[in-house]
């Protein structure tokens, strides 16, 4: 009866995670992330203390979501507005015949291309963000061929911040898009999901999948340069993999599922 009702629990975490992004994509993916490393760490770990965590883990993660959706929507107001002036100013320019507006429509698509730019990119990394990369996720669902997805997540990233500070975590986070950028083939993807966890597409089969991980998170434990007040530091990171093959009739969150099994079951050490 307990697991049951672990289980129904585990359920609704996911179902929550799934509503807030699906609510709001722009603010709730980072807060649909903390929920699902809820469900992670319950997943393994139902002691009372771990349900205690849960509970309030799960509380400061809704409150927290609400609050910046709210903000979100003041933003969207505020754009809303700032387009109403811009159809304005659009309005007072054909006075000044052609010329004027063409000049004004060639300002408004620049911006526009801007825009589209950083919707699709992390303004960290600079590599593909969560949303383009569930777009081209989404595109190979949508084939015929089979595919790879591995997922990589720096261990103990949170004690960086801490002892060196946010800046030093940012240039390590850098440094980590460099690398994995650098290790891709034509037709492979490197995106950064969420904090410290990045997440590839690759086209080929698990075992090669397999081995390119291991592959790169060797590549990816250092050392790191890290510029700070009293000079240059170096330092080494581990990283820990999960890989799950992919192919028609797969849905994103059966692909989820698969990289928290691969995760638990590699990463014994990350889980605990």
């Amino acid at each position: 009866m307990a697991r049951l009702t672990l289980d129904c629990y585990l359920a609704s975490l996911l179902t929550m995670a799934e509503c807030i992004e699906a609510a709001c994509p722009a603010v709730g993916v980072q807060y649909s992330d903390q929920l699902v490393r809820v469900r992670r760490r319950l997943a393994y770990d139902y002691s009372q203390r771990s349900l205690v965590d849960a509970r309030d883990a799960v509380e400061t993660t809704l409150a927290g979501y609400a609050d910046q959706a709210n903000r979100y929507c003041e933003h969207q107001l505020d754009d809303l507005r700032r387009i109403l002036e811009a159809l304005n100013e659009v309005e007072e320019l054909t006075k000044d015949g052609p010329a004027g507006v063409a000049e004004r429509i060639e300002d408004v698509r620049k911006r526009l291309m801007g825009s589209k730019e950083l919707v699709s990119a992390d303004n960290l990394t600079g590599l593909p963000n969560r949303r383009e990369l569930e777009r081209q996720m989404k595109i190979r669902l949508a084939g015929e061929k089979s595919f790879c997805v591995v997922f990589f997540d720096i261990d103990e990233f949170g004690l960086f911040n801490e002892t060196l500070g946010r800046g030093s975590g940012d240039q390590i986070l850098k440094q980590v898009g460099e690398r994995l950028s650098a290790h891709i083939r034509a037709g492979d993807v490197a995106a950064r999901w969420v904090a410290d966890e990045f997440v590839l597409l690759l086209e080929c089969d698990v075992d090669n999948a397999r081995r390119r991980a291991k592959q790169m998170a060797q590549g990816l434990r250092g050392p790191y340069s890290l510029m700070q007040e009293d000079g240059e530091a170096k330092l080494e990171i581990r990283v820990s993999t999960a890989v799950a093959e992919c192919g028609p009739g797969d849905t994103t969150r059966q692909i989820w599922m698969r990289l928290e099994e691969d995760f638990h079951l590699n990463n014994p050490a990350a889980v605990s």
